[in-house]
């Protein structure tokens, strides 16, 4: 894992913490909805990050010949 995935994991962990403490029952506050949605928003780009921006992890080539001779060279 690079330290690119890392310190993403760490800014969706840490707005996480933001949205339990921002949550008071009984007071009617909606800010913990708001860190929730901005956690969640950095949890999926962390995934796409994860799974699709490193050069050997995902290749998207729709042409078959071009993907035989990169696979087979």
């Amino acid at each position: 894992m690079l330290f690119r995935h890392k310190l993403e994991l760490l800014l969706v962990m840490m707005f996480t913490f933001f949205a339990f403490a921002a949550y008071q029952e009984g007071t009617g506050s909606v800010a913990w909805i708001q860190w929730t949605t901005v956690s969640k928003i950095f949890f999926f780009v962390w995934v796409f990050d994860y799974y699709f921006t490193d050069d050997s992890k995902f290749v998207f080539d729709p042409d078959a010949d071009n993907w035989r001779r990169r696979t087979e060279a």
